[in-house]
């Protein structure tokens, strides 16, 4: 266990807290996505289950806090500092990345939400809190499992888990997000498009998010200030947004046609 999960037993109790609940909130959300309540509830149902699953990502680490934790003010736990940069993360690329979505990928949704930001369902801000605590997770044992095979490989190589794990991440979310159960939900118009453009582009913001979720305390006794966390949290959402405001001016009109201000709450792949 400790070769995959942090040396740090107050950021390890953290990871295997979400870890636990990634069942929970994946049930959950599943039932209400495939059983069709989603496409039925209203902005106060879809707000009050999108802050029920971020509730439950922000206090899961509290069902194990170890000792030293308890010990600690609130905001002096490694608990706090990792929440804080999955919360950021979460507000910030909802915001500045969504768009992209709509107007490049063409992404498509079906709720019955009317309060938005930019085009954006403020529920799905909240639903991401519990989507990324998975995975910083996720993509963190991925790569301690790869460097545990990469410590024999030329000193390039061993940097190729860096960027091979966020992008299998976004393929992941991307390939079960569109799936033939929920295409009166979420859709794509051009799957293909965004299995690979989308996996390129999507992927970029956890290549960037990986190193800050790595190094978040990662060693015992050596703790991140908030405000490094704050700060190195931020820088990921902005240079995320420079890359994909590159990749929009030119890359995307090579390979899609871009649509400005494109609405994702109607038409196209939906059924």
């Amino acid at each position: 266990m400790t070769s995959l999960f942090s040396d740090n037993e107050a950021k390890r109790a953290v990871e295997l807290a979400w870890l636990r609940y990634t069942p929970v909130w994946g049930l959950v959300t599943g039932i209400i996505m495939l059983g069709g309540l989603a496409e039925r509830w209203g902005d106060e149902a879809l707000l009050a289950f999108g802050a029920l699953v971020a509730l439950g990502a922000l206090l899961a680490p509290f069902t194990n806090l170890p000792a030293s934790e308890r010990e600690k003010p609130l905001h002096a736990r490694t608990s706090t500092r990792m929440s804080v940069s999955i919360v950021l993360l979460s507000f910030g690329l909802n915001f500045f990345q969504t768009p992209y979505f709509f107007d490049v990928l063409h992404m498509r949704y079906g709720f019955r939400a009317t309060w938005m930001i930019d085009r954006n369902p403020v529920f799905l801000y909240l639903v991401t809190i519990a989507y990324f605590a998975t995975y910083s997770v996720l993509a963190s044992v991925a790569l301690r499992a790869a460097r545990l095979h990469a410590s024999r490989w030329p000193a390039p190589a061993r940097w190729l888990p860096v960027g091979l794990v966020p992008f299998a991440l976004a393929f992941l979310e991307t390939a079960l997000n569109a799936n033939p159960f929920m295409t009166s939900l979420f859709c794509y118009d051009d799957l293909g498009l965004m299995l690979w453009f989308g996996t390129l582009s999507y992927g970029v913001s956890f290549v960037l998010a990986l190193p800050v979720w790595i190094a978040i305390d990662e060693h015992p006794g050596v703790d991140t200030p908030m405000l490094r966390v704050v700060a190195l949290t931020l820088l990921v959402v902005a240079l995320d947004t420079a890359v994909l405001f590159g990749l929009r001016a030119a890359v995307a009109p090579l390979v899609t046609d871009v649509v400005d201000h494109a609405s994702g709450a109607a038409g196209g792949c939906l059924q």
